[in-house]
């Protein structure tokens, strides 16, 4: 999907009369064309400083020559040159300032708050903090990430139809002896059918194939107070399984020993019965979705022509 943005009247030229107008004034926000260069009064190095299209600028404390080593003294120096860097920046009308900070300069924290900066986010080996500069408007600085994302995979089996399901040794499933889909969470950059991919893979030792989405839900207060976008993946079992359990063969499970104390073929019905599921309005509708998904391709098959049962959605 695109989403494009224009002027509130619908057009998107700008005259060269109004392009004079608009270079000799403050610089807009919203104006890729007008980003302020460096200005070299600043304390800075301009290598340390990143400027973007919304008149903001981030700061890179390790390339800050001054701040090479990790005492008190860089602390008060940090604050010395970062006070003069934005009584500059507000006189040049910038808004948006951001810092980060990496662990090995974590002792430069604290100069920063005691400026007005915050916390934006934070991840292993990193900060970022932020200050909204003008005093006229509020913060139009984006939250730090609020979402996590998990995946769900639905496996079918090539012949009998019945679902993959594992149950857990720790966790809140574990503890109501619940069968589950295998999950998971996406890594960062990660994409939704690379996570299903390698979540089944390490759950359960298959090789799967990604289909297609089946589903998805958004829930809220999670950990942090973090909201969470779950999808179900259908997946698709890689092709050496059906020609094994044709020859006669059994898929072999291999359950992830940390943390999956067994994995299963089970009949989705059953699954979907389960008290935590049928509690749940939420979860009722993702099973009838997935059930309904599943039956749409599945063919139950013992025709005496020969045709096997491929079990899969198509």
């Amino acid at each position: 999907t695109m989403v494009l943005c224009s002027n509130d009247d619908g057009s998107n030229n700008i005259s060269s009369s109004n392009m004079k107008t608009a270079l000799s004034a403050s610089k807009s926000i919203d104006d890729p064309m007008n980003i302020l260069q460096h200005n070299p009064s600043l304390p800075f190095p301009e290598s340390a400083l990143k400027h973007d299209t919304y008149n903001g600028v981030t700061l890179d404390v390790t390339k800050v020559p001054q701040l090479s080593d990790s005492s008190v003294t860089d602390s008060s120096t940090f604050g010395e040159m970062l006070s003069h860097a934005l009584n500059i920046w507000s006189d040049e009308g910038r808004r948006g300032i951001w810092i980060r900070i990496p662990t090995s300069h974590a002792h430069l924290i604290g100069a920063a708050t005691k400026l007005g900066f915050d916390f934006q986010h934070a991840e292993p080996g990193t900060c970022v903090l932020t200050k909204w500069l003008p005093k006229d408007s509020e913060s139009r600085l984006p939250n730090g990430p609020s979402h996590q994302v998990g995946v769900g995979v639905l496996v079918l089996h090539p012949l009998t139809g019945k679902m993959l399901a594992v149950q857990e040794r720790t966790g809140p499933a574990a503890a109501r002896k619940l069968w589950k889909m295998p999950t998971g969470l996406t890594d960062p950059g990660e994409d939704i059918a690379a996570a299903a991919i390698r979540e089944l893979k390490e759950e359960t030792g298959l090789d799967v194939e990604f289909d297609k989405i089946i589903c998805f839900r958004q829930a809220h207060g999670g950990l942090f107070n973090r909201s969470d976008m779950f999808f179900v993946c259908l997946c698709k079992l890689a092709p050496k399984y059906e020609t094994l359990v044709k020859q006669g063969g059994e898929i072999e499970l291999l359950p992830q020993e940390e943390e999956i104390l067994c994995a299963d073929w089970i009949d989705m019905e059953d699954y979907a019965v389960q008290g935590v599921w049928t509690q749940s309005p939420l979860y009722k509708e993702m099973n009838r979705a997935m059930i309904n998904a599943a039956r749409k391709g599945i063919e139950y098959s013992s025709s005496e022509d020969g045709d096997e049962a491929h079990g899969f959605v198509s």
